[in-house]
C-alpha cells in the first residue's frame, strides 16, 4: 500500500492533543485493518491519519523549522516533557520506511485502541495525555 491510500494529516503544523494514540507500524495492510477495526469499535475514522516513510518524517517536522517561529517554539517547549523522545522515535521509524497511525481516543478507551493496534502489528504505541506521553507497549 502507498501513502496515497491512507488519510493524510491536516495541512497545518502537526501537534498531538490530549487524547491521542500514536502507533508505529510496519505493514500498510495492518494499518488498514486496524483502522477498520478501530472504526467498528467506535473510534472516529475521519480524525485518524497516517504518516508514511521519509515524507511522513519530514511532515512530522521534529524541529519545527519548516513551520516558522511558532513551530520551532512549540517543538522547543516539547523538549521539557516526553514529546521529544516520542517524536524522534516516530521520525526514525518513518525514515526507515515505517508508518505512524494517529487515533483520537479517550482516557477510558486507550486500552481498547492499544489491543486493536497490537493485534494488527503495532511495534510501539504511546498515549498523549494532558501533560505527558504514556507507553502502551506490552
Amino acid at each position: 500500500m502507498t501513502g496515497a491510500e491512507f488519510p493524510e494529516p491536516p495541512e497545518e503544523f502537526l501537534k498531538y492533543p490530549e487524547g491521542t494514540v500514536i502507533a508505529l507500524m510496519t505493514d500498510g495492510e495492518g494499518v488498514s485493518a486496524a483502522m477498520d477495526d478501530l472504526t467498528n469499535a467506535g473510534f472516529p475514522r475521519d480524525e485518524m491519519y497516517v504518516l508514511v516513510g521519509s515524507s511522513g518524517a519530514e511532515r512530522l517536522d521534529v524541529t519545527g523549522q519548516h513551520h516558522g517561529l511558532r513551530g520551532r517554539i512549540y517543538r522547543f517547549l516539547g523538549r521539557i516533557g516526553d514529546d521529544r523522545e516520542e517524536l524522534l522515535e516516530a521520525a526514525s521509524h518513518l525514515r526507515a520506511g515505517g508508518l505512524a497511525l494517529r487515533v483520537p481516543v479517550s482516557e477510558d478507551a486507550k486500552a481498547v485502541a492499544a489491543r486493536i493496534l497490537k493485534e494488527h502489528g503495532a511495534v510501539h504505541m504511546a498515549f498523549k495525555g494532558k501533560w505527558t506521553y504514556e507507553s502502551l507497549d506490552p
